[in-house]
């Protein structure tokens, strides 16, 4: 499996692993995508962990889920921030989220800070 969604709706958060995503998968992660933020709140918060990802993604691929920030913001989301370990991630993420979504190296901070955003 290229990536993993999961929905916590007691959290209100949706937390995506990735580990290599191509063009063939980005029309279910888009459609996996959606069904999450049918299941949350307005106000919910999301992580995008890259950790256990062998490579970055291809300029195509950045560009056909660039999209889904814009669904992020028109369902509510309160924040975002994705987890990478290398700069080349680091970088791309960067480019992809710009200043929707802040990065963190480890998920431990990342979700310590989205629980800030929520008290």
């Amino acid at each position: 499996m290229p990536y993993t969604m999961e929905v916590n709706v007691q959290k209100n958060q949706v937390v995506v692993k990735a580990f290599g995503l191509t063009e063939e998968d980005v029309p279910s992660y888009i459609a996996d995508f959606e069904n999450a933020m049918k299941k949350l709140k307005t106000g919910f918060t999301g992580v995008t962990d890259v950790t256990g990802s062998k490579s970055i993604l291809t300029p195509e691929v950045a560009a056909m889920l660039a999209p889904t920030g814009d669904v992020a913001v028109a369902h509510g989301v309160a924040g975002w921030v994705y987890v990478a370990d290398s700069p080349v991630w680091k970088m791309q993420m960067k480019r992809l989220f710009g200043n929707f979504a802040v990065h963190y190296p480890t998920y431990e901070e990342a979700d310590a800070y989205l629980q800030s955003l929520t008290k």
